[in-house]
């Protein structure tokens, strides 16, 4: 797919479901509403999706990985903190979409 195609394809989204990466900006640039999903880094690190509402960005457990963000990049590994991602459940994902687009 081409990059144009693909910002064809992300700009008639109703949604955008995320981690923190370069679609995610491009749909917040559309206007589309963006859910970020945010494992070892997050949103308060000032790289959240612009003017989207922080409700949107779903974090991993702190009380379960007290040592996050383990980095402002993500590109830190902490030993034991691999899983934290998983703490963010998928019921509480649809939870998010399903909100936005009804």
């Amino acid at each position: 797919m081409r990059f144009s195609e693909e910002l064809q394809l992300i700009a008639g989204l109703n949604v955008m479901l995320s981690m923190d990466s370069g679609n995610a900006h491009l749909a917040a640039i559309y206007g589309v509403p963006v859910v970020t999903l945010w494992g070892a880094t997050h949103p308060f690190a000032g790289f959240s999706p612009f003017h989207q509402p922080i409700d949107n960005c779903l974090t991993s457990n702190r009380a379960q990985f007290p040592f996050l963000p383990t980095s402002v990049y993500g590109n830190k590994k902490v030993a034991g903190y691999e899983e934290a991602m998983r703490t963010i459940s998928v019921e509480s994902i649809l939870s998010k979409i399903n909100g936005i687009i009804k």
